[in-house]
C-alpha cells in the first residue's frame, strides 16, 4: 500500500470534520459530494482551449470545494491552471480515459447509497469497522477511482466517479472495488503502526484483493481489481517475480520495486507486469485464507504476515518451471 493511507487514523480538521450519523444502530458512512458539477466540467472541457478549461476547473470545481480540488488531491503541480489542461491533453491522447458525462453523472447520483450499502454489508463480517471522517467523491481528473489523499493536512478516502466511469463498463459490479477501499481503512485501524515496505504493500493490497472476492461470490477478476490479462501475464511467471521480490522485502513502499509491482513498469523497462504485485498478494491471502477467517487475516500482526509472505515467495523461488496455467502454483 502506498505511504499515503498511512494517516487513516487522523482526524480531519476544519469543515470537512463532520461526525458520523447513526443509521439503523450502525455508524452510517458521511459522503462528501465535491462532484456535483464533475459531469458538467467534462461536457465544457471537450473541444475547449487551455484557458476555457483552466476557467471550468476554477468555477466548477476548485471554488465550490478548495480543500479538495488541491496538488496534492489530484496530483497535478502548480500552477492547477496550467497543469490542469495539460493533464486533460494527455487523457486525450490516451482515448479511453476520457469520460462519459451522462455515465459520471450516474455515477455520481449512486455512490453514496452504494457506499453505504457496501459498508453495512462489510460490517457483517468486519463488525468492529468504523470510519470517523467523511469520504468524499471528487472530480479527480484521471488521478484516481479510489484511494486516500491528503485533505488539510490529513488522509481522506475518495472515489472519483469520472475515472470510475472511464475504466468501467455499465453494469460493472463496484462491491469488490469500494469494499477493497474500505477493507484498506479497517486492517489500518486494525495495525496503525505497520511498516511502509515491499511485504507489507504485497500482505495488505493481497489481503483486501482477497477479502473483495470473498465477500462477492461469483465477482469477475475484473471486479476484484485483477484483470484477466494481468493474471494471464503474471501467473506463468511467479516464480521469477518471486525471486525478484525476495532481496526487497524490506525496501519502501516509494521506492523503484514498489512502482514495478504495484503500479507498473512506466517506462517498459523493468520487465514486471504492471500490477503484478496485486496478483502475488492475492494468491498469497487466498492460501492463508484455507485455514484463517477473514478476521483473523485481518488481525494477523506484521511481524506473522511478513513470514508468511516471505514462505510462499521462497517456495515459488524455489521452482525452475513456472506453471503455465492461471492458477496458483503448488
Amino acid at each position: 500500500m502506498d505511504a499515503a493511507r498511512r494517516a487513516l487514523l487522523i482526524c480531519l480538521s476544519g469543515g470537512l470534520a463532520v461526525a458520523a450519523a447513526p443509521d439503523d444502530g450502525a455508524e452510517r458512512l458521511r459522503v462528501v459530494d465535491a462532484a456535483e458539477n464533475c459531469a458538467e466540467f467534462w461536457r465544457r472541457a471537450a473541444g475547449a482551449t487551455p484557458e476555457q478549461q483552466s476557467r471550468a476547473f476554477e468555477e466548477l470545481l476548485r471554488a465550490p470545494h478548495p480543500t479538495l480540488y488541491t496538488s496534492a488531491v489530484l496530483g497535478l503541480d502548480e500552477p492547477l491552471a496550467r497543469s490542469v489542461p495539460e493533464r486533460l491533453a494527455k487523457m486525450g491522447k490516451m482515448g479511453k480515459f476520457v469520460p462519459d458525462p451522462t455515465r459520471v453523472e450516474e455515477v455520481r447520483r449512486t455512490l453514496d447509497a452504494d457506499l453505504q450499502e457496501s459498508a453495512r454489508d462489510f460490517r457483517k463480517t468486519f463488525p468492529g469497522f468504523a470510519m470517523k471522517r467523511p469520504v468524499s467523491v471528487v472530480c479527480s481528473l484521471g488521478a484516481f477511482d479510489g484511494g486516500t489523499r491528503k485533505v488539510e493536512g490529513a488522509s481522506m478516502l475518495v472515489f472519483g466517479p469520472d475515472v470510475i466511469v472511464a475504466i468501467r463498463p455499465r453494469g460493472f459490479n463496484l462491491r469488490p472495488f469500494l469494499e477493497h477501499e474500505l477493507f484498506h481503512v479497517h486492517h489500518e485501524a486494525l495495525l496503525p503502526d505497520a511498516p511502509q515496505t515491499v511485504v507489507q504493500s504485497l500482505w495488505e493490497e493481497g489481503l483486501a484483493t482477497y477479502v473483495s472476492a470473498a465477500l462477492n461470490p461469483g465477482a469477475t477478476h475484473d471486479e476484484i481489481s485483477v484483470p484477466d490479462a494481468l493474471i494471464a501475464a503474471a501467473m506463468p511467471r511467479i516464480p521469477e517475480l518471486a525471486s525478484r521480490l525476495l532481496g526487497h522485502l524490506d525496501d519502501p513502499d516509494s521506492g523503484p520495486v514498489y512502482k514495478q509491482f504495484f503500479y507498473g513498469s512506466l517506462e517498459g523497462t523493468s520487465g514486471v507486469p504492471p500490477r503484478s504485485g496485486y496478483v502475488l498478494g492475492w494468491k498469497i491471502a487466498e492460501a492463508a485464507g484455507k485455514t484463517r477467517s477473514l478476521p483473523q487475516l485481518a488481525a494477523m500482526t506484521p511481524a506473522r504476515s511478513r513470514t508468511l509472505v516471505e514462505q510462499q515467495l521462497r517456495a515459488w523461488a524455489a521452482k525452475t518451471t513456472p506453471e503455465r496455467s492461471t492458477g496458483a502454483p503448488r
